[in-house]
Formats: C-alpha cells, sequence, structure tokens
C-alpha cells in the first residue's frame, strides 16, 4: 500500500467560509504538519458562498500506512480534540474519508 489520503468535507453555514478558512489555517494546519500530514490542497463548494451555505473540502496526505497510524495516535492529544471541537461549534456537519489510490485500467 503506498500513500495515504485523508478527505476532510466540512458543511458550513451562510458566509463563513473565510472565518473557517483562517481558523483552520491558525489552529489546525500547524499541528497537522507536525504530525506529518501533508496539506494537498483545499477547495470551496460551490465556487461562490451561497447564503444556504457552503461546503469546506481539504486533502491531506501521508507517505504510508506507519505514517498514518502515527498521525492517527498523536490525534489523540488535548489539542487535536479542541480544535475538532471547536470546528464543530463552526460547522454543520463534518465527514473524514481515508483513501489510498486505487488504479483503473
Amino acid at each position: 500500500m503506498g500513500a495515504i489520503y485523508i478527505l476532510d468535507r466540512v458543511s458550513l453555514p451562510s458566509k463563513s467560509v473565510s472565518a473557517y478558512q483562517q481558523a483552520m489555517r491558525d489552529r489546525y494546519l500547524p499541528g497537522a504538519l507536525e504530525r506529518g500530514m501533508e496539506w494537498v490542497g483545499s477547495w470551496v463548494t460551490p465556487p461562490v458562498e451561497l447564503e444556504e451555505g457552503n461546503e469546506f473540502v481539504t486533502l491531506w496526505s501521508l507517505p504510508n500506512i506507519e505514517a498514518f497510524w502515527a498521525m492517527r495516535a498523536a490525534n489523540a492529544a488535548p489539542e487535536v480534540m479542541a480544535w475538532w471541537a471547536e470546528s464543530d461549534r463552526m460547522t454543520q456537519s463534518r465527514e473524514r474519508k481515508i483513501m489510498t489510490r486505487a488504479e483503473i485500467s
């Protein structure tokens, strides 16, 4: 098994994309990088802020399954748990998918 990808999907209420982006950048990203996660990118869908809200999608990668388990163990740290509690107060829902590449030939 090669690289592991983590896809975070967060449903945001109206007009909250910028606030969530800043909170994630300031309070989650530094620790995620320390835990070995590589930030691949983030996206907002649809590509304009809507009154009914948006979805914020972030893709992370880890080099292998061992790095994934090490990161997962570090996720129990109080600062990580505090971030997700804060995130839950700012969002309507969130979902995390753990993936690896599957070639289609």
